[in-house]
């Protein structure tokens, strides 16, 4: 029996020169575990979207169809997105109210919302958890929280976009456990992914994506050629030893009233034009530490001295310091990409010549000039990074704070992306901080090395 049948579809976004999806046929068995293949950009989250229902505008054309759920329920859904970035799909503050929202719209009595919550909690490691906040949960933990908001909505097609985009690698070991006990009660995967190496024990099907089009079906996964880097970044020199101080942190402590201690007694000096990793697994506060020394979260104890700032506060760091957030929906705003990037340029009263030039400059680094017209909104995770890395690049600031900057880019547009933030500090002077989860597609990028574990700051390579 086929779950999903879908037959010449077709879908170009509002105002776009070329399709997101050209003649797309393609047919997922009852139980089945598919995975979608491809390049940022080929077309993935856009199939997900048009499965689900949520593409509007544009031109749409061909035919989508969903065996309805199992089960002689009126409470459930055909088909559940999860979205790649978990963030922008919570809705409540507790854990309880985010999995209950989903049976409540669903019209379901409070007897079968209090058992979905429960049920679907189990599944996915997350019980006992009904009453906590879920704005201090980790990314691992959001992701989980995510799938169970689905799952209590009982679809017969669990769609899962990008899922490992946040995860660290125990994240990721815990999902496949997950998604592999789905698979074993019956669930029916599809699921959009540039590296399916974690999950290729459980997955079915390969359908290759390139340019909107859904290639031929194959067992074998793709060759693992396309996920090795470059024999060599083009990098300049480390910058000197002796570089005057951008970044001074002494004895700073930051603790939450629901989780207790994030870090203390964090001492650091970064100079003029450093290459810094920022390095540890979800949840030990990287994030926390990023915000801190921007000035947008309010450290317990210590001192922070960036750009020229002591105690920085958000209206100082335009032109100065650049913030690239984990969540990057949370910084964009405008009607287009175009407009997102030259905001901050007139903001700091650049003239009308001299923003194009800047913003031009900043869509071609980081390879979104055929993007310039787009709503930003309207794109996929990936690249509303990269749309917001234009942003922070585009004033040219003496320090960049990225947060995790690499979710949602394959590994291609991950390596260049190391070679766009590689010249800045030879051509600008700027100092730059990376914060991941993962090790860098390079590591012979970062000149320094600095680890966040247990709340403590440690320096593991220079």
């Amino acid at each position: 029996m086929d779950v999903l049948t879908i037959n010449a579809l077709t879908y170009r976004y509002p105002g776009a020169t070329a399709a997101a999806l050209l003649d797309v046929s393609l047919a997922v068995r009852a139980g089945e575990f598919i995975c979608l293949t491809g390049d940022s950009g080929c077309g993935k989250t856009t199939l997900l979207l048009a499965i689900k229902g949520l593409l509007r505008g544009g031109r749409l054309t061909g035919e989508i169809a969903i065996a309805a759920p199992p089960g002689d329920d009126e409470w459930s859904l055909p088909a559940g997105l999860v979205f790649q970035n978990a963030e922008s799909q919570i809705l409540c503050t507790t854990v309880a109210e985010e999995v209950a929202f989903g049976p409540e719209n669903l019209c379901a009595p409070a007897w079968v919302i209090a058992d979905r919550i429960r049920e679907a909690l189990r599944q996915v490691g997350l019980d006992d958890c009904e009453p906590r906040n879920v704005e201090r949960f980790s990314a691992g933990q959001k992701q989980r929280l995510t799938i169970a908001s689905v799952l209590s909505m009982h679809p017969s097609l669990l769609l899962l976009d990008e899922p490992t985009s946040q995860l660290d690698l125990q994240g990721k070991r815990d999902l496949c456990s997950l998604l592999a006990g789905l698979k074993g009660k019956g669930f029916t995967i599809v699921m959009a992914e540039h590296d399916p190496r974690p999950f290729a024990a459980v997955i079915d099907r390969y359908l290759p994506m390139e340019k909107g089009r859904v290639g031929a079906a194959t067992e074998a996964m793709p060759a693992p050629g396309r996920y090795a880097p470059k024999d060599a970044l083009n990098l300049p020199p480390a910058a000197p030893g002796e570089a005057a101080a951008v970044i001074v942190v002494r004895d700073l402590g930051l603790s939450y009233p629901e989780t207790g201690e994030v870090f203390s007694e964090v001492n650091l000096r970064v100079g003029r034009g450093e290459r810094v990793h920022l390095f540890g697994s979800n949840g030990e506060g990287k994030s926390s530490l990023l915000r801190s020394l921007a000035g947008l979260e309010q450290p317990g104890s210590g001192t922070v001295e960036i750009a020229g700032m002591a105690r920085p506060r958000p209206e100082q760091l335009p032109g100065k310091v650049g913030v690239l957030f984990q969540n990057p929906s949370r910084q964009l705003f405008a009607e287009s990409v175009q407009e997102e990037v030259a905001f901050s340029l007139r903001r700091l009263g650049r003239s009308k010549s001299e923003t194009e030039l800047e913003v031009a400059q900043a869509l071609s680094l980081c390879g979104i000039e055929h993007l310039a017209e787009r709503a930003p909104l309207t794109l996929s995770f990936g690249e509303q990074h990269r749309v917001a890395l234009a942003a922070v690049l585009a004033p040219k600031p003496a320090v960049l704070l990225l947060d995790e900057p690499f979710a949602g880019l394959d590994f291609p547009q991950r390596l260049s992306l190391l070679e766009i933030l590689g010249a800045m500090p030879g051509r600008y002077g700027t100092t730059i901080v990376i914060a991941s989860h993962d090790e860098l597609p390079d590591r012979r990028w970062a000149e320094r090395t600095l680890q966040l574990t247990g709340g403590r700051l440690g320096e593991t390579g220079r």
